[in-house]
């Protein structure tokens, strides 16, 4: 919980447009205003505010608080968790639970670190003029703003290091509630289970929706790796029939070679492209042009000339193939040595092992050295998109498990794939890891459950008085549960009258046709 407050210091630099309209929606209530009393002790806006006003620094932009229903959530919200509060301070009492001087001192040193980072950001976006070369007199004059910005909000060293105690309590009452619940093998495997079950039911006969779903998995894995946060998204469950187990030896080849080869296979490619293009024009061109009845002029056909785009020389097929031959005889050597060792049944991890190196010495493709690609091989289908398509060319260019491809050409050099496995249609069996990782969701899961409806128990036990000033956030729940069932029987109704007016017509047409 003390997470929370971390994050109140920096939020309050970020406050908008729409946060700012609060004030004035606000203002009906003043310090004074007793809003609750839970078990005798009064809550006050005083008590509330600042909790109210961290929800509209985090939510206020997606909300809009001139209207009186959201600011009225909002200060619910706010209230429920100060009457948490007051209850989980009771109970902390009532347990006896206490901090060591241990968690004491790490609680206030969290403080400590939050608030000189909480100035750091202040006078960096404050005052982005500041560099090491200030004079310290600047430096300390910004120090002194940042410091006075927060005490103004009402934050300090000493209140932040109390408030983050306070929460190190809360945790600490989390823990003793939440402390016996377990997740039993059983519940991992039945977890695991529906997760198939789900999955079959997305995946079994559309093979596309399941390579673009791992594709998905795969780019959010990649921009948590760059941004250096966690992606817990789990690859599909359930594969669909129509997949093997590939590996390949790619053999890396002159860059210079490679360039020509890709940039006249482009050029083919866009000419063949305007062609198919073209062919959907010509109609209505050869009608403009038998529609035309003046011939042009001498001045007209030359500035023609002189502004028509000069015309690329167009690039042939035979052109394209002599490119790509040349890469080949480029490594002919070794892709002949390549085939020689297979034929001498020399083992194909072998061959990745000794071929697979590019001038640098590095893997010229990693993924082949590294499990469980190196154990398994690639998992391809026809309809794989996250492989270069000369790549999946090459995979399903052979007919049998053991078979080893023709070279095929990719922007990344040769590859040489052999057909490893066929790999069945069926449930992706957990590894431990991610069977572990299903317990610990599982466990979290069961716990925030439990913790939930221990917090509602004690809120029931509770004597909490609403003074009516502003509603609680119960009163908003069944107002919104009433207003849902009032639109659904409306609805409810406008089907029944439109089914209604269907019969009508139908038995008019009836006997219209009977007469």
């Amino acid at each position: 919980m003390k997470k929370i407050l971390s994050l109140l210091l920096c939020l309050c630099l970020l406050f908008s447009a729409a946060a700012l309209a609060e004030d004035t929606a606000a203002a009906e209530l003043q310090d004074t205003d007793v809003l609750a009393t839970v078990n005798g002790t009064e809550l006050t806006w005083a008590d509330v505010e600042p909790v109210y006003d961290s929800l509209v620094s985090s939510y206020g932009n997606y909300y809009d608080l001139t209207d009186s229903a959201n600011v009225e959530l909002f200060r619910a919200v706010a209230m429920q968790n100060k009457i948490n509060e007051v209850i989980m301070q009771a109970k902390i009492a009532e347990l006896g639970i206490a901090l060591t001087d241990e968690e004491a001192a790490d609680a206030e040193n969290d403080a400590q670190t939050d608030w000189d980072n909480a100035i750091s950001n202040y006078i960096s976006q404050q005052h982005s003029e500041l560099t090491d070369e200030s004079s310290q007199e600047d430096k300390d004059a910004a120090n002194a703003e940042a410091v006075q910005y927060y005490n103004d909000l009402g934050y300090s060293p000493e209140s932040l290091k109390e408030n983050y105690k306070l929460y190190a309590l809360y945790d600490k009452l989390e823990a003793t509630i939440v402390q016996d619940v377990t997740v039993t093998d059983e519940e991992v495997e039945a977890l695991y289970q529906e997760l198939v079950e789900s999955d079959r039911a997305l995946y079994e006969n559309d093979i596309a929706a399941y390579v673009d779903y791992n594709n998905y998995v795969d780019q959010m894995a990649m921009y948590a790796m760059y941004y250096g946060t966690d992606s817990s998204m789990d690859y599909a469950w359930y594969r669909p029939a129509g997949f093997r187990a590939v590996k390949h030896r790619l053999l890396p080849v002159d860059d210079e070679l490679m360039k020509n080869y890709q940039d006249l296979q482009a050029r083919l490619e866009e000419q063949v492209e305007a062609a198919e293009d073209t062919e959907d024009t010509v109609a209505a061109e050869e009608t403009a042009a038998a529609d035309a009845t003046a011939e042009p002029t001498a001045e007209e056909t030359a500035a023609a000339d002189a502004t028509a785009e000069p015309t690329a020389e167009p690039v042939t097929q035979e052109q394209v193939d002599e490119a790509k031959a040349a890469i080949l005889a480029s490594i002919a050597d070794k892709i002949d040595e390549i085939y020689a060792k297979i034929d001498e049944g020399v083992d194909f991890d072998e061959l990745i092992a000794e071929y697979g190196v590019k001038e640098d010495g590095t893997a010229s493709d990693p993924g082949m050295t590294s499990e469980p690609y190196k154990t398994s091989g690639y998992e391809v289908s026809s309809a794989s998109t996250n492989y270069v398509a000369p790549f999946v060319e090459a995979a399903f260019s052979v007919e049998n498990v053991g078979d080893v491809s023709a070279p095929y050409i990719s922007s990344y050099g040769v590859h040489i794939v052999k057909y490893i496995a066929d790999i069945p249609a069926g449930p992706i069996e957990m590894t431990e890891e991610q069977r572990e990782a299903k317990r610990t969701e599982l466990l979290t899961s069961k716990q925030n459950e439990l913790y939930t409806a221990t917090m509602d128990q004690w809120n029931q036990e509770a004597d909490i008085t609403y003074t009516g000033l502003t509603p609680s956030y119960a009163d908003i729940e069944a107002r919104e549960a009433a207003a849902a069932e009032e639109a659904g029987a409306a609805a409810s109704d406008e089907t029944a009258a439109d089914d209604a007016a269907a019969d009508d017509a139908s038995g008019e047409d009836n006997a219209a046709d009977g007469e």
